[in-house]
């Protein structure tokens, strides 16, 4: 079997010279069928990644188009094409949108939704380059996320086949979306190709046993068990680092030290679950990403709460949105002490009574709305470290800027996920307690 390694747009994974060339992205104010490119920014072994505005719905895009050194290749337009669709397929939260699709001057393009923010690579990266590692819930908040895009990448018949840090992209109000489909496949396609393609650290052993391998969705679980190593202890589960190490590791069955052996401040209780997901015995492992998602979630409740008494503020003036976070925060932290306001005003008089250790609002409030009342939270110099989170039914990018600027810690759509509000909340008390 040969191995083709097919390099993507992870720097981490891809040297300089496979990469395409910045003078493949067409210029700075070139107009694309009405989206005006403003910069590159990405590049990988297909094509350029150039962000651009959309002029008819003034909206920032992304637009991926292929390189002109690949467009003569009709098994390059055809690959193109089939990410394209296989994106268009997905609707979810935590799976990046494709809007459009056509040519320009004769190169294929997509439109896609533009997340602000950067790779998990990168995100990683940052990390390691400051000698720390994030947070078991800044990690769990993100795991979570992909599980749940996977899940939907899943339902639509299709392997993701290349799930990697690069491929996550992490944006506003800690939203992590999947994206990049260039090595999507049909669960249960048989590849009789003889070639092994993707990152070679992520790449599932029966992909490399087998002279055909089947696609399975469990593939993307191992994957994602080596992205939860990785943001766990900052290392990889196998010493594998290029396509030789990928056939001697996997072949010989090199076993994973479990996580909390590299980081002693990991509750054990996550070693089972992510050893599960890294099971070379297909069998052995997670069948789907909700089942490893789910097993993560259990694995936080048992390994602990929060030090010392607790106080948290829920702000909303819907009861039932209001009874969700409670009811939620209740759940994953028994001995803390939760308060309940209707509006603005009330909430910050609450917190002028009895400061909190955490304050969960609603954007769209009577009388003080969440824009007031973070600013006027931050404006008061015994509350200035106390942690905001803030949640709406409405909002994006440019609203969690603004948040963001006036102080505010995190931000969550309505329907609010409870795992990621928890996630979000156990952040903020960890960083209140430090």
């Amino acid at each position: 079997m040969v191995a083709n390694p097919n390099g993507k747009t992870d720097p981490r994974d891809v040297a300089d010279d496979e990469l395409i060339e910045d003078s493949d992205a067409p210029p700075a104010g070139t107009v694309i069928d009405g989206y005006r490119v403003e910069r590159l920014i990405g590049r990988g072994g297909m094509g350029v990644v150039v962000l651009a505005r959309d002029e008819r719905l003034a909206r920032d895009v992304a637009i991926k188009l292929v390189a002109p050194e690949r467009v003569s290749s009709a098994s390059a337009r055809a690959s193109f094409l089939h990410e394209a669709r296989a994106m268009a397929g997905v609707r979810h939260e935590n799976v990046a949108q494709i809007y459009t699709y056509g040519e320009y001057e004769g190169l294929p393009y997509f439109v896609m939704e533009y997340v602000p923010g950067k790779d998990l690579g990168t995100w990683l990266d940052e990390h390691f380059a400051r000698h720390e590692l994030p947070s078991v819930d800044e990690t769990l908040g993100i795991l979570d996320q992909v599980c749940r895009g996977l899940g939907a990448i899943h339902a639509r018949g299709i392997v993701h086949a290349d799930v990697k840090p690069g491929n996550v992209l992490i944006g506003p109000a800690f939203r992590a979306a999947v994206t990049d489909f260039g090595l999507v496949r049909a669960l249960g396609e048989r590849d009789a190709s003889e070639l092994v393609v993707g990152t070679p650290a992520y790449i599932a052993p029966e992909i490399v046993y087998s002279r055909t391998p089947v696609f399975d969705r469990r593939a993307d679980v191992f994957a994602l068990g080596v992205i939860a190593y990785e943001m766990l202890t900052g290392k990889l589960p196998f010493r594998i680092h290029d396509v030789n190490s990928l056939f001697d590791v996997h072949l010989r069955r090199d076993p994973a030290t479990p996580p909390s052996e590299h980081r002693p401040d990991l509750p054990t209780a996550f070693d089972d679950v992510v050893m599960t997901a890294l099971e070379r015995d297909v069998d052995r492992r997670f069948p789907t990403t909700d089942a490893l998602r789910k097993a993560l979630f259990r694995a936080r409740s048992d390994a602990g709460r929060s030090p010392g008494p607790t106080r948290i503020l829920i702000a909303d003036d819907d009861p039932h949105a209001r009874a969700m976070v409670r009811e939620t925060l209740a759940f994953a932290f028994p001995d803390a002490t939760l308060v309940e306001a209707a509006d603005g005003a009330q909430a910050l008089a609450e917190l002028e009574a009895i400061p909190a250790d955490l304050v969960v609002m609603d954007l769209d409030m009577p009388g003080m709305n969440g824009l007031e009342l973070t600013a006027a939270i931050r404006g008061a110099p015994h509350l200035a470290n106390v942690p905001i989170l803030v949640v709406t039914g409405r909002g994006g990018s440019g609203d969690w800027r603004l948040l963001q600027s006036l102080g505010a810690d995190g931000f969550l759509l309505k329907p609010v996920d409870a795992y990621t509000l928890v996630a979000l909340a156990r952040r903020g008390l960890e960083s209140k307690h430090r």
